[in-house]
């Protein structure tokens, strides 16, 4: 996972390019490309191959940072929330893209399957940050993150796999535990504290 992952790292340096800013001189279609990004708040609201590429890229380093081996799941938190940010002007609502500053603009011209296309990888977004979350032991997030993924996922069209109800139900377990865990904890900490006050107040009566 260590090569994939610089792989899939030099690649989202690649593909981020289109979307810096910095001196194109005559290169017009990169000059007219960062003008639409600035009336949009950096946000990419053309749909477009490149921008699909980016997303998968930044998902398959998500999957790869929460192997065994490497064991990172704040990256791939980061990379799992820059894809749903990059997607949410596509995948609002069917037909339109939000645009404009704040994204309070709509564009209503957009192809259905644009939407479609969105939801499908924001399903997979979801998928890959509430994995990241359980491994962090953030099992409240993990179970909401997981809805919103059975959610996009029926957007897109899709049957929700069963991997993702897994999923679910793992992070209701270990959330359940953690609770029991705490319970108990408290309990112990109660009675040790009523404990001591009971040994101060006879100690107290003897003297």
């Amino acid at each position: 996972p260590f090569l994939a992952a610089t792989r899939y790292d030099k690649a989202i340096n690649y593909c981020s390019v289109a979307y810096l800013e910095f001196p194109v001189g005559t290169v017009d279609f990169l000059a007219e490309h960062q003008y639409v990004m600035s009336k949009n708040s950096g946000y990419e609201c053309r749909w477009n191959e490149l921008l699909k590429l980016l997303v998968m890229i930044r998902l398959n380093l998500a999957m790869c940072y929460l192997k065994e081996e490497i064991d990172d799941a704040k990256g791939a938190v980061a990379q799992a929330n820059q894809s749903l940010k990059e997607l949410k002007p596509f995948a609002t609502e069917k037909g339109v893209v939000l645009t404009g500053k704040k994204l309070a603009k709509k564009r209503t011209d957009e192809p259905l399957i644009t939407y479609n296309e969105a939801k499908a990888l924001q399903a997979k977004a979801y998928f890959r940050l509430g994995s990241a979350q359980i491994a962090m032991q953030e099992y409240d997030d993990a179970v909401r993150t997981f809805e919103h993924c059975v959610e996009s996922t029926k957007e897109a069209g899709m049957t929700v796999d069963a991997a993702v109800m897994r999923k679910i139900n793992e992070a209701k377990r270990y959330r359940k535990e953690k609770k029991e865990r705490q319970r108990k904890k408290f309990k112990f900490m109660f009675s040790s504290s009523k404990s001591e006050d009971c040994s101060r107040e006879e100690s107290g009566v003897n003297d």
